[in-house]
């Protein structure tokens, strides 16, 4: 409701609106999700059709884990046209995701699908989502194959290295269980060229939470390397991650700071399927620019190099590359 100046006994000061919504989006980019819906929320007060201001509560409510109002507030959205369509959608279906609800997801996007209204640069991505929560809402979930894991002995290995369903599987019944007895075959998938990079992802992560310190040999894009799972550094806390936010966080943050959030997942996203490796190239304004054409391109905005120079330093032919391989990579990042 509208905060009513008429019969209110105070005055609120001018632009006061505006202040709330800007503390609140400064509060997000520093993770304070808290103090940031608390802003939002008293920015409602005075304002409750800014589309800003309902994604921004929708986003801190998905951090905090309140998904089942941070899924009415972006259906509020979705269906009264507030904010920008495509990015109250992504923030949509990961909170569906989260809420494992992929019937839903795929009823979505087999509706937006049919109304032609995503760019075509974004096509791809949900026909991947698509694909992904068709195979969820026909398969059983991991917490219908814990109870009855197989011993190694048991499980049929052939039908697993070429399997990434199974493989997934597998993983989520592992979780919290002794892997000695599955360890061969994990290795066995990490060093496979043809296992799915997320999985490996996977894999690597389970070792890690299982304080496995043994040397393990990792094939991933035609490349491979030796690690020890518990003393590399996790996707979250790689520094080139944080370094390109950072650089995001100056120029698209400032600018457009719900389509900074969306650039962010999509970059972290982009170091997930790629771990343990690093990215090809070191410079971070460079990733900076190709993730800002990337994210403008999928929300169906066009920025040419020229803008781009104003904001970052960059070599060109290495930006072409850079976003063709942010975008190899999103392909693959759904299951």
């Amino acid at each position: 409701m509208k905060h009513d100046k008429k019969n209110s006994k105070i005055i609120p000061f001018p632009n006061v609106k505006e202040r709330l919504v800007h503390k609140g989006m400064a509060a997000l980019k520093e993770k304070n999700y808290h103090e940031a819906l608390r802003l939002f929320s008293e920015a409602k007060r005075y304002d409750d059709e800014e589309s800003d201001i309902y994604l921004g509560m929708a986003i801190c409510l998905l951090e905090i884990g309140e998904l089942e109002e941070a899924k009415g507030i972006c259906e509020k959205m979705l269906k009264e046209g507030h904010g920008h369509y495509f990015t109250v959608l992504q923030v949509y279906m990961t909170i569906l995701i989260q809420l494992r609800q992929y019937e839903k997801v795929k009823e979505t996007i087999e509706a937006v699908l049919e109304e032609n209204k995503l760019p075509p640069e974004s096509a791809e991505q949900f026909y991947k989502l698509l694909d992904f929560s068709r195979k969820m809402t026909e398969d059983p979930g991991p917490e219908d194959i814990t109870e009855d894991l197989p011993e190694t002995e048991e499980v049929d290995q052939e039908r697993l290295l070429n399997d990434t369903e199974e493989q997934v599987k597998l993983l989520h019944g592992l979780k919290d269980r002794n892997l000695t007895s599955y360890i061969g075959l994990l290795k066995t998938i990490l060093q496979n060229p043809s296992a799915h990079p997320v999985v490996k992802t996977m894999i690597l992560q389970l070792l890690a939470e299982s304080d496995h310190e043994k040397p393990t040999l990792v094939a991933k894009f035609g490349d491979s390397m030796t690690i020890n799972p518990t003393e590399t550094v996790k996707p979250d806390d790689m520094p080139i991650l944080k370094h390109v936010l950072s650089v995001l966080d100056d120029t698209l943050g400032n600018e457009n700071p719900t389509l900074y959030q969306a650039v962010e997942e999509l970059w972290r996203r982009h170091i997930y399927v790629l771990y343990p490796f690093q990215p090809k190239y070191s410079n971070r304004e460079l990733w900076a620019a190709a993730l800002h054409k990337v994210g403008y391109e999928m929300h169906g905005i066009d920025i040419d190099k020229e803008e781009l120079h104003i904001l970052y330093e960059f070599n060109d032919r290495q930006l072409d590359e850079a976003c063709a391989l942010i975008k190899d990579i999103e392909e693959i990042s759904y299951l």
